[in-house]
């Protein structure tokens, strides 16, 4: 399946890229695709810990289920005042 992978922030620094593609085996989940991203950006390792994911939006657990055309974001924390 394939899925788009949105970068803000840390994570855009460390792929470099705002957006993706990543094809992911049926049934893969957010901490598979987390995982495979590691890979091929090695950079991204560091900021993993503390990212949130989005599907659709909504805040997702690692455990969540991805599908064939989602959009994950991966949401580093921001701080600010």
């Amino acid at each position: 399946m394939k899925i788009t992978v949105l970068c803000f922030a840390a994570a855009r620094d460390a792929t470099g890229v705002a957006t993706l593609s990543l094809e992911l085996e049926p049934g893969a989940r957010v901490a598979d695709a987390s995982a495979i991203l590691v890979v091929r950006h090695p950079g991204l390792a560091p900021a993993v810990p503390v990212l949130r994911f989005a599907v659709a939006e909504e805040f997702v657990p690692p455990e969540h289920v991805l599908h064939d055309g989602d959009t994950l974001a991966l949401l580093p924390p921001v701080s600010g005042g």
